[in-house]
């Protein structure tokens, strides 16, 4: 699932693992707000998720944030 995202969708799923909520990630990333909830929208529906928690879980379980992910 996870190798379905684009590379910004993964930069901001880390993100969202991180704890940020979606205006810090637009300041992070430089972008709208608006963008980052289009770019979540996505992850959600690639990842068969519902709300971040889960897009989170998920990423667990598929190793986005395994050995070696500088945090």
């Amino acid at each position: 699932m996870i190798e379905q995202l684009t590379r910004r969708e993964r930069q901001i799923l880390l993100l969202i693992c991180r704890g940020m909520c979606n205006k810090e990630i637009a300041r992070e990333l430089d972008i709208t707000a608006k963008t980052v909830e289009w770019h979540i929208s996505n992850i959600l529906g690639k990842l068969g998720a519902a709300n971040r928690t889960q897009a989170v879980v998920v990423a667990l379980e598929q190793g986005l944030l395994g050995p070696g992910h500088r945090q």
